[in-house]
């Protein structure tokens, strides 16, 4: 408590705070700089599960802090380790706060060493920093993995909406699930909380809840978390905010147990675009989150007069297990356009409620069969339109993801492949008849070795290609080391040599543009940012030197404040932007809450104008976001921006329109056109038609809006769908004709099928490729065989690793390793699957790591599973 001399020297503040001093018993700064922190060293604290850190603070700007420590002051850091943090939201009301957080350091047996690190740009006044022991002395529990009830022995430790079992030392080396039940009056967000003897930190692991007043269960598969080892020693629960919930049982087992649950996960239109006196398909998405199989229920449509059923789904007697879904589908007609309710009536076990949807119908167009995608009118606009593109859809398997988990989500061009220039002409046709005249494209290079270049191959060979502008965004997330001067030259040349050459290449104040997405990883990798100063020069000279005028670099990200903005235009930056810009709208996505994007509507444009001063002489470019929900990619654990509808987003566009005509910006950037794992697009789709991309026209379109052209679909031109065809369920690979699904996930460069085998070259020491498989059932297979060559010299301990997953997220749990061998022979290896107790249920994806070796040459002739 900083009103004893000692306290307040045992804090040390580092060079990036300011008027540092002690008033009224608190210790006060500012945070003038990008990393502000107080360190305090010489601690000898005995840890255990159950301390609670009490942080009594206020701020006048929201934020949030971490707490670093550690039990070891070896390593480059004194011990502290983004892996050893407890980080807490500030309110910036300028109030008293006394926040609770639970760090579970245990783990580091003594705590010898805190820093407190606060944020950027704000004042903060610190009255206290308690250590408190909230055990109660209770005995640790060291049987029972069922609680019954636990409203008298649990209790709330940190926060009222988190509650913990006693204290526990339980084995949990068979115990892989979860089974809570919980009554909750509506939908919500709950967490299991839960630490080891072997955790460094807590864990946290997000569930949906399901509101209506009825109990239901929920299962959280903790197996697949490499933490879920040792002995628990603390669990407790996170209830969902602003609902009333309570809890009738939490169990720990080998497997989910409960009864069957049905529930509607969607209904809706199969596909966008459908217009009166045309079949349209309905579907109905019927998924089991009860652990019992049993056959789905059945399903009556209730329709209005004006619409009626051409065809019905067939009848099946299949059963759902745990997670499993069906979908119903219905061809339907409309007699007229506009809104229709439709109903579904439900009989039968575990029947879920009545649903309802409302689907829109369109005005028929009859427009005459084409040939090709219709040519382009092109709208004036205020101002320069861009928008990021993703080039991630170049397989059939990237988009199981999104079919499983998001149908809304289906594009008007269906699950389509983005190497298809056809399919490009149509984006392009859609972007600049809505005012997109720019998209600024995810690249990718790492130290020469690029990936995901189909759409811009694509693009190449587009009918339309000079009416929509582009422009490089190098996503350079790369491996730290990746960069250097010389590949800094060699990607300008890169750049100049394929790229600024193009008829339709964005310049920004006459030159060739350039966005960066890490600039921080540019400079960390080349040592100082004097180096990277020089390093940009030699590009513009280069640029200059092949008859343009220079490069005009700008940042995506790395430009959060005042100091951040100076080094960025030291080293030659000329601008500054964002992928994403929530404002204050996911303030509270730590808890687990859903964000609103009507939040985001409110406080971005405050946002942009806070950025826009940081940045100062460094021109900041507006974002418009276009939503967050990487559920498809990331599962339950994703931040989510819900309620985004075609009208707030043209309500947040026209706020961007003002605010650029008041600040003399030339350029608003809108976030990704079609990062449909992300949730962030605004492509033509089953859930908003063209509504997203009219919004765009609506604020920036110049002239008469009834000259604008109509927007169709392939369909009212007799052309599509472009979707991949459907893929048979494989679990034999032989490379012959084509990869089998197989593709590059990450560290994979020249991805190819040659010769009866699958070849590539590996871009980094971590390298994998993916495949998602047709649902298969992991009991029915027991080894994983492949005959592989690595052509290099044997190095210690080369392995392959096999992962697995129901969904996209993999873990190491998940997971077996065996050993390579790397002399340039091919050799057979052989997995022993059924050695992993996290072998089991149903598996859509697998991942494969050839090997642990950088720049070697991979050559799989065959794989099985058997």
């Amino acid at each position: 408590s900083f009103d004893r001399a000692e306290d307040v020297a045992a804090w040390v503040p580092n060079d990036h705070l300011a008027n540092v001093s002690v008033k009224d018993g608190a210790l006060c700064a500012d945070a003038v700089n990008t990393d502000p922190f107080f360190s305090h060293d010489g601690l000898a604290l005995e840890a255990t599960p159950y301390q609670c850190i009490v942080v009594t603070i206020k701020s006048n700007v929201p934020g949030t802090c971490c707490l670093f420590w550690t039990g070891s002051t070896d390593g480059p850091n004194g011990g502290l380790s983004e892996n050893k943090t407890t980080r807490f939201d500030v309110e910036g009301d300028n109030q008293w706060h006394e926040i609770s957080v639970m760090p579970f350091w245990h783990a580091e047996g003594t705590i010898r060493r805190m820093r407190f690190d606060v944020y950027d740009g704000a004042h903060f006044e610190i009255r206290s920093i308690r250590i408190e022991d909230r055990s109660n002395s209770i005995e640790p529990a060291t049987t029972g993995y069922a609680w019954d009830t636990v409203a008298a022995p649990w209790t709330s430790l940190s926060t009222p909406r988190e509650v913990f079992a006693p204290p526990l030392r339980l084995p949990i080396a068979d115990k892989a699930w979860a089974s809570v039940r919980i009554k909750a009056d509506k939908d919500g967000t709950a967490a299991l909380l839960w630490s080891t003897s072997t955790t460094t930190g807590a864990q946290v692991d997000p569930f949906p809840v399901r509101g209506g007043g009825r109990t239901r269960t929920y299962f959280v598969e903790l197996g697949v978390n490499p933490a879920w080892t040792g002995d628990l020693v603390a669990l407790g629960l996170r209830l969902p905010e602003d609902t009333p919930a309570s809890i009738e049982s939490v169990m720990l087992g080998e497997e989910p147990v409960g009864p069957a649950d049905f529930d509607v996960a969607y209904f809706g239109f199969e596909n966008g675009i459908n217009r009166v006196g045309k079949p349209a398909r309905v579907t109905l998405r019927v998924v089991n989150h009860g652990a019992t199989s049993v056959v789905a229920p059945n399903v009556i449509l209730d329709l209005p007069s004006s619409v009626h059923i051409v065809e019905e789904p067939p009848v099946t007697s299949e059963k759902l297990s745990f997670a499993d879904y069906t979908d119903l589908t219905w061809s339907v007609t409309a007699d007229s356009p506009g809104p229709q309710q439709i109903n579904a009536k439900f009989s039968g076990e575990a029947a879920p409620g009545d649903a309802t949807a409302t689907l829109t119908f369109l005005p028929a167009l009859d427009l005459p069969k084409a040939d090709y995608v219709p040519e382009p009118k092109p709208i004036q606009t205020s101002m320069d339109v861009a928008a990021y593109y993703f080039p991630g859809w170049e397989s059939a398997l990237k988009w199981d993801c999104v079919q499983r988990v998001a149908p809304i989500r289906k594009p008007v061009l269906g699950y389509y492949d983005e190497a298809n220039p056809e399919c490009v002409d149509w984006q392009i046709k859609w972007s600049v008849e809505n005012g997109i005249n720019v998209y600024l494209v995810d690249w990718y290079w790492v130290k020469g070795s690029q990936y995901l270049t189909h759409w811009f191959d694509a693009y190449r060979k587009a009918r339309y290609r000079d009416q929509l502008k582009v422009a490089i965004m190098w996503a350079n997330h790369n491996p730290e080391g990746s960069h250097s001067v010389e590949d800094w030259r060699a990607v300008t040349k890169e750049w100049i040599d394929h790229y600024f050459n193009l008829p339709s290449y964005y310049r920004l104040n006459g030159k060739p543009a350039v966005f960066l997405w890490n600039p921080e990883g540019l400079r960390i990798d080349l040592k100082d940012s004097s180096v990277v100063k020089a390093a940009l020069q030699e590009s513009q000279k280069m640029a200059r030197d092949a008859g343009y005028e220079g490069i005009e670099f700008v940042v995506v990200n790395g430009s959060g404040s005042p100091a951040q903005a100076k080094m960025l235009l030291d080293e030659g930056f000329a601008g500054a932007t964002n992928y994403h810009e929530w404002g204050d709208a996911a303030k509270d996505s730590m808890s687990g809450k859903p964000a609103q994007y009507e939040d985001l509507v409110q406080t971005v444009p405050a946002a942009w104008a806070k950025r826009d001063e940081v940045c100062g002489p460094l021109t900041y470019y507006p974002l418009v976001d276009t939503g967050w929900d990487a559920r498809p990619w990331h599962g339950d654990r994703s931040l989510s921006i819900v309620g985004r509808t075609a009208e707030r987003f043209e309500h947040l566009l026209r706020e961007a329109r003002q605010y650029c005509e008041t600040h003399e910006k030339k350029l608003v950037v809108l976030g990704p056109v079609n990062e449909w794992g992300e949730g962030s697009y605004i492509e033509p789709s089953a859930e908003y038609d063209f509504g997203m991309l009219e919004a765009v026209r609506n604020a920036f379109g110049k002239g008469d809006p009834a000259s604008w052209p109509v927007n169709v679909a392939p369909g009212d031109v007799g052309l599509g769908p472009y979707d991949y065809p459907a893929r048979p369920a494989v679990t034999t690979w032989t490379f012959d004709t084509d990869a089998g699904g197989w593709s590059a996930m990450m560290g994979v460069a020249d991805l190819r099928v040659e010769g009866g085998a699958l070849r590539f070259r590996t871009a980094s020491g971590d390298p994998a490729i993916v495949a998602t498989v047709t649902e298969l059932k992991a009991p029915k297979f027991t080894t994983f065989e492949f005959t592989m060559q690595i052509s290099g010299s044997q190095q210690e301990k080369v392995a392959a690793q096999l992962f697995w997953s129901r969904g996209s997220a993999t873990s190491e749990a998940a997971s077996v390793t065996v050993p390579a061998i790397a002399d340039g022979s091919p050799h057979t290896y052989s997995v022993n699957l059924s050695a992993n107790p996290k072998w089991r249920g149903f598996i859509s994806t697998l991942r494969f790591d050839p090997c642990n070796m950088t720049d070697v040459e991979i050559t799989i002739d065959s794989a099985r599973l058997y």
